[in-house]
């Protein structure tokens, strides 16, 4: 968007001039700057994979049961450990608004419980089952492969969804910047030509999320954790941002 100094310099332009005579009067009236929100994205092999295992146990009663689930869950933790999967933490210091989504969910599921009750003619007595769905982080979708064991001797069930994910965001987070940045000064050299002028100067750069953007960064990270990899190929994370950046134009 054209910021107030361009816009009035338009509107009091003389109609008819040609368009290098309209950038005199408007270069004349004073400073010229243009405002442009770009977008950057760069693609990264997944460096971990965030997994969820839903994890039953049975009991006379929601004491029984509640004591069975933590057993099993203490032998899960320790079974995945040795395969170097352990507890997905919430990292809510990181500066990428999907990780953030993502991960602050981090391990925060509590056990839930429900009574089973047998039908009438049954001599089975009710059972409580306690449920708890965990979120693990592993290296690779290998290892993953190599839980299935021991997920299922504790009683849990892997869930659909493997999300690649990263490590470290910061870095690819600044070459997405870079390169948001790159096409906003594209953008700005297009509107430069346009009135005959050139760009001159950055005048500020803001990292505040404007809404359409910044929606459209989320929504194209999420599909990129959704689809599915290319057979024999290697998962990959898109990291995208989108800044705001105002520039000086000038003759």
């Amino acid at each position: 968007m054209m910021k107030h100094g361009i816009a009035l310099a338009l509107l009091s332009a003389p109609l008819g001039l040609p368009l290098a005579a309209q950038a005199q009067t408007i270069a004349a009236s004073g400073p010229v700057s243009v405002e442009i929100v770009a977008t950057g994205q760069v693609s990264v092999p997944a460096q971990r994979y965030r997994l969820s295992v839903v994890l039953t146990a049975k009991g006379k009663d929601d004491a029984a049961a509640g004591a069975k689930l933590a057993a099993n869950r203490a032998k899960l933790i320790a079974a995945l450990a040795a395969l170097n999967i352990h507890e997905a933490k919430a990292e809510l210091n990181t500066t990428n608004s999907l990780m953030s989504m993502i991960t602050s969910f981090g391990n925060a599921s509590k056990p839930s419980f429900t009574l089973d009750t047998p039908e009438e003619d049954s001599e089975e007595e009710p059972q409580s089952t306690a449920t708890e769905t965990l979120s693990f982080d592993a290296p690779s979708r290998a290892a993953i492969e190599s839980a299935q064991t021991a997920i299922a001797a504790n009683g849990g069930k892997l869930g659909n969804d493997v999300l690649p994910l990263l490590t470290d965001y910061v870095v690819p987070t600044r070459q997405a910047k870079a390169a948001a940045l790159k096409k906003a000064q594209g953008e700005a050299d297009a509107y430069a030509a346009a009135l005959g002028l050139r760009r001159s100067a950055i005048v500020k750069v803001s990292e505040k999320q404007d809404a359409t953007a910044g929606a459209l960064a989320l929504i194209g990270g999420l599909v990129s954790i959704a689809m599915p990899k290319r057979e024999g190929g290697v998962d990959h994370v898109n990291v995208n941002t989108s800044l705001v950046v105002e520039f000086q134009l000038s003759r």
